[in-house]
């Protein structure tokens, strides 16, 4: 019982990072901005907070598929079966995302997106070597990359590699957008430092999953608590850690919003640090809302979304896209298009965030029934296909 209470937990977090993530998809199709929401030049703290709080999702995910891989692996009791899961799952993921992930963004065929599901792929398949090795060199691996990665001079490797090879570096660490001049775009979203290394980090950590309560819940109180406070320190002294400084602005907002400015592309280590540590401390919370009782409806909900995550974010893309589409077209006679430029869009469109959280809102109560029903099928279907998704 203890055990499946862990799981429980493990599928709300899931839920509550699908949903975040859905709102910062509606945000992009619905209130498409002239400006960055984390540019603090041009922002305000309902644009920049409604993006920063969905910071969380990526990392986070990331982190609970290395714990979810360490749990199958203890389940079957093979490495070989565990070696051959993570193979199999990462070229599935890989694959679904240059085809039909790609194409919901943009409904064409002549862009190709990197990002999240990308990413966890190739980390997948990364992880499938690496199971061999000792946990606790493993962790020293994760831990090395996370924390020393910015230090790397993205200039000097290019110039060493030159212009031939400069495309494997691009999906190492620098994102970028390639053939802007041809048929075919890819944008390079996610790289794989220190992506693949987070995974890692997450398939070390899953072990406490199986110890006792009081334990279970000290150890990752103190991690969580030892990396917010990494993290507040690096930050404020601008010592190392993000490419972005903190500066004191000129009202207690706002120069809270500059402490929590940090680089997503690549992930830096206090971009990591900010997510990974409270998300930690969540991860506690969570378990002991789920194990009271009665369980509160939203609990549930959230529990059937982080049931079926893949199949969520096959389904919500197409969703907002098309949703935000149809609108475009009855209110302005034209799209939207987020990748076109403001002198673009209808003269008559202004960025509205509260017609993004409303249609957040709709659209997440829409996908429920679809995602419960899928659940109940998941749980009972023999078929591979439906398991995979």
């Amino acid at each position: 019982m203890a055990t499946t209470h862990r799981l429980t937990s493990l599928d709300i977090l899931r839920g509550i990072i699908i949903v975040l993530m859905a709102l910062d998809h509606t945000r992009h199709y619905w209130a498409i901005t002239p400006f960055s929401p984390t540019d603090l030049e041009h922002t305000t703290p309902a644009w920049f907070f409604t993006r920063w709080i969905t910071h969380f999702c990526a990392p986070l995910f990331v982190f609970l598929t290395g714990i979810s891989a360490y749990m199958y692996g203890a389940k079957v009791q093979s490495k070989l079966l565990l070696r051959n899961y993570l193979l199999s799952r990462g070229l599935w993921l890989v694959f679904l995302e240059i085809t039909v992930i790609s194409f919901s963004w943009q409904f064409a065929f002549d862009f190709v997106f990197l990002q999240v599901i990308w990413v966890i792929g190739w980390s997948m398949i990364l992880l499938a070597g690496l199971i061999y090795l000792p946990l606790k060199l493993l962790a020293a691996v994760a831990l090395s990359v996370i924390s020393l990665h910015n230090l790397l001079n993205d200039t000097e490797i290019l110039n060493i590699l030159g212009p031939q090879l400069a495309w494997l570096w691009h999906l190492l660490h620098v994102p970028m957008v390639a053939g802007q001049d041809t048929q075919l775009q890819v944008f390079i979203v996610y790289p794989l430092i220190p992506w693949f290394a987070v995974m890692v980090l997450g398939y070390c950590i899953a072990p406490i999953f199986k110890a006792p309560k009081a334990l279970r819940y000290k150890a990752l109180a103190s991690c969580g608590l030892l990396s917010i406070a990494l993290f507040i320190l690096l930050k404020i002294s601008n010592i190392y850690g993000d490419p972005i400084q903190f500066y004191v602005q000129n009202s207690l907002i706002k120069s809270l919003m500059s402490l929590l400015n940090n680089t997503k592309y690549p992930p830096s280590l206090l971009y990591l640090l900010m997510t990974i540590g409270p998300g930690l401390l969540l991860l506690i919370a969570i378990e002991k809302v789920s194990n009271a009782y009665p369980r509160t409806p939203w609990i549930n909900w959230l529990q059937v979304f982080g049931g079926v995550p893949l199949f969520y974010y096959l389904l919500h893309i197409p969703v907002i896209n098309l949703s935000a589409q149809l609108f475009a077209w009855l209110q302005y006679g034209r799209t939207v298009n987020f990748l076109e430029g403001p002198e673009s869009w209808p003269a008559l469109y202004q960025p509205n965030l509260w017609l993004a959280y409303l249609m957040w809102v709709i659209l997440t109560l829409a996908l429920y029934l679809p995602c419960k029903y899928y659940l109940n099928t998941k749980r009972t279907s023999q078929s591979w296909f439906v398991k995979y998704l």
